[in-house]
C-alpha cells in the first residue's frame, strides 16, 4: 500500500520488549518505568493484518528480544504466517550463544547485532555491561552453526558516538578485510533525555574520509536488495561489506518504507514523531475476530495515510519503547 507521497510502504519493525539486559546510555540513559507489553498473539493479529495490505517484512527488536520469555516459538508463528516473506532480528548480542542453535534453524533472513566498541572496557562504559567477549562468542557459534554463510546474513550495527568510539571506526572497517562480514555505521540520532546528546553526533562523511584515508579505497555497491537506507561500500581487494545509516546529515525520509509497532500496543508512522495510534484497544475490546482483523486494518491504514513527507528531530520517547 501506497502512502499520501507515493512510498510503498511494506515493512513493520515490531518492537516486543522494552526490557533490556544492558544500559546503553544512548538508549536508556535513566531509570525508566517498565511498559505493559503486549501481548504474542495480539502482536500476531497485527502481523497478519499488515500482510493482508502488502506488509511483508518485519524486524523483531526491543529493548531486547531476545530476554523475553518464548521468543523463538514467537518468532516461529511469525515466520509461519502465509504471505510473510522476511523476518530478521535486532539484538545487542548478549544472548545469541544460548540461542543460537534454535536461532539458526528457524528461517530468519537475517541478524543485527549492536556492537559499538571492540574495547572491552569502552564496552562496558557505553553498556554498563562487560558483555563483549560473551556478544563475539555468540556471533562466532551463529557462524559455525552455518547461519548466512557469504551473504551478510550477520551484520554488525555500530552507533557513532563521538568521544566514546570515534577512534575505533578504523579497526572495525578493516574486519572487512578478513571476514565476510557487514559493518554499518550509524548517525546517532538524539533521544530521550540524554543531557549530552546533541554533542555526540558524528557526521557520517567525516567517518567516509576517514576510512578512505587511512584505511583503503571504498568503493560503492549499488545492487544489493533489500539494502533499505543503508549506502554499501567495499573496501577495495577486501571480503565483507560496509553500511552507513546517515539519518541526520542524509536524511532518507523520502524512501522510507517501514511502520513501527511499540512495545506497549501503539502504530507509528515515523521515528521522528511523538504521533501514534493506540491499537491495543482494539486488540483487547473487539471480541469478535473477523471485526476485530477489520479495525486493525483500518489503523494501520490510517497509520500509513498519516506517515510525515519528513521527520523533524524532535522526539522525546525512548528508543527502547519504540524499538530500535
Amino acid at each position: 500500500m501506497k502512502d499520501r507521497f507515493g512510498r510503498e510502504i511494506d515493512y513493520l519493525r515490531v518492537s516486543v520488549t522494552d526490557r533490556c539486559n544492558f544500559r546503553c546510555l544512548y538508549c536508556l540513559p535513566s531509570p525508566i518505568t517498565l511498559l505493559p507489553l503486549l501481548s504474542y498473539e495480539e502482536i500476531l493479529n497485527v502481523v497478519r493484518a499488515s500482510v493482508s495490505l502488502g506488509i511483508k517484512k518485519f524486524r523483531i527488536t526491543g529493548g531486547e528480544p531476545l530476554v523475553r520469555r518464548d521468543i523463538i516459538y514467537f518468532l516461529k508463528e511469525a515466520l509461519s504466517i502465509k504471505g510473510v516473506e522476511k523476518v530478521s532480528l535486532t539484538t545487542n548480542g548478549y544472548l545469541l550463544g544460548d540461542f543460537a542453535r534454535e536461532l539458526s534453524n528457524i528461517g530468519l533472513h537475517s541478524i543485527n547485532v549492536s556492537i559499538n566498541s571492540l574495547d572491552r572496557n569502552n564496552f562496558q562504559k557505553i553498556t554498563g555491561v562487560d558483555g563483549l567477549k560473551k556478544v563475539i562468542e555468540g556471533i562466532k557459534q551463529l557462524l559455525d552453526l552455518g547461519f548466512g554463510g557469504a551473504s551478510g546474513a550477520i551484520k554488525i550495527n555500530t552507533v557513532l558516538l563521538k568521544n566514546y568510539n570515534e577512534d575505533e571506526v578504523l579497526e572495525f572497517a578493516r574486519i572487512t578485510q578478513d571476514y565476510t562480514a557487514t559493518i554499518r555505521f550509524i548517525e546517532y540520532m538524539p533521544c530521550g533525555n540524554w543531557e549530552t546528546s546533541s554533542g555526540n553526533i558524528i557526521n557520517g562523511d567525516e567517518i567516509i574520509k576517514q576510512i578512505s584515508e587511512k584505511v583503503g579505497e571504498l568503493v560503492r555497491i549499488s545492487d544489493i536488495s533489500g539494502s533499505g537506507p543503508a549506502r554499501y561500500y567495499r573496501l577495495k581487494d577486501s571480503n565483507g561489506k560496509i553500511g552507513f545509516i546517515l539519518p541526520v546529515s542524509q536524511p532518507f525520509c523520502a524512501e522510507c518504507n517501514r511502520l513501527r509497532l511499540t512495545a506497549d500496543g501503539y502504530l507509528k508512522s515515523c521515528l521522528l514523531s511523538d504521533n501514534e495510534i493506540d491499537i491495543k484497544h482494539i486488540l483487547r475490546e473487539t471480541k469478535d475476530e473477523r471485526r476485530k482483523s477489520k479495525e486493525i486494518e483500518e489503523v494501520i491504514i490510517k497509520a500509513i495515510l498519516n506517515k510525515p513527507l519528513s521527520h523533524s528531530h524532535k522526539r522525546n520517547a525512548l528508543m527502547s519503547r519504540i524499538g530500535g
